[in-house]
């Protein structure tokens, strides 16, 4: 009787909110491509899409029992795509461009209970990745073991081509979002905002650092993203 008088006394005091919860993420990321698609057209590969990426990934959060708290919300995240473009030209040369962005983090967000189904958010998301081109050409002959091998003989060389671009970056993205309880354990949330990063140089295979490169290649851009979270929810 004493333990149920407490509990009914500390619930409403000191957890008056909690969720735990986690699904997958699909969304659509936009970026600036004119500086990659310049390279695109100097080396005859078709242009990367000017009107965004689709992504996904997976995420989840948690809604801190404390009261005092329980407006925060804590959670952490992963999202990224992979785009590739490829051309054949009349001396049955391949060549494939393909550009990768991978992120992840965590985000801090205000929730405004509109009401028992509805809440709004306002919040950050703090991350880190990378921004990749993968570039490769090659003969119609490639694939013997023996010239493979060959190719890095002294004094050889080689039509085929393999390098590694990679670029690490550093972002907060100021965002906005809308949830929705379909059912008592599943919570749908549409997120928007616009991520500005920093980053470091970029480097080439076994990590060379590349000069000359293009600004513009960044991974800064608007984006929104749809997200669907199982798990505990108390209200």
């Amino acid at each position: 009787m004493i333990f149920g008088f407490i509990s009914n006394i500390a619930y409403p005091q000191f957890f008056p909110r909690f969720s735990l919860a986690g699904g997958p993420t699909v969304g659509w990321q936009f970026q600036n491509v004119d500086d990659l698609n310049a390279q695109m057209v100097s080396i005859g590969v078709p242009e990367f899409p000017k009107d965004g990426f689709l992504t996904l990934g997976g995420g989840g959060f948690i809604e801190l029992p404390i009261k005092g708290f329980d407006w925060l919300r804590i959670g952490g995240s992963g999202t990224g795509f992979t785009y590739e473009r490829n051309v054949t030209d009349q001396n049955n040369v391949s060549k494939t461009v393909i550009y990768s962005f991978g992120a992840g983090g965590v985000s801090f967000d205000y929730v405004k209970v509109l009401s028992k189904k509805f809440d709004l958010t306002f919040g950050a998301f703090l991350s880190t990745g990378n921004l990749t081109i993968q570039i490769y050409q090659n003969t119609a002959d490639f694939g013997n073991w023996n010239n493979i091998f060959g190719e890095v003989g002294s004094g050889a060389s080689s039509n085929n081509i393999s390098r590694k671009l990679t670029k690490r970056f550093y972002s907060a993205q100021p965002q906005i979002g809308i949830g929705f309880f379909l059912a008592k354990y599943l919570y749908a949330k549409l997120n928007t905002g616009y991520l500005f990063s920093v980053s470091n140089d970029w480097k080439v295979d076994n990590d060379i650092p590349v000069t000359n490169a293009p600004e513009g290649i960044k991974a800064d851009g608007f984006n929104i993203n749809f997200g669907l979270n199982f798990g505990l929810f108390t209200k």
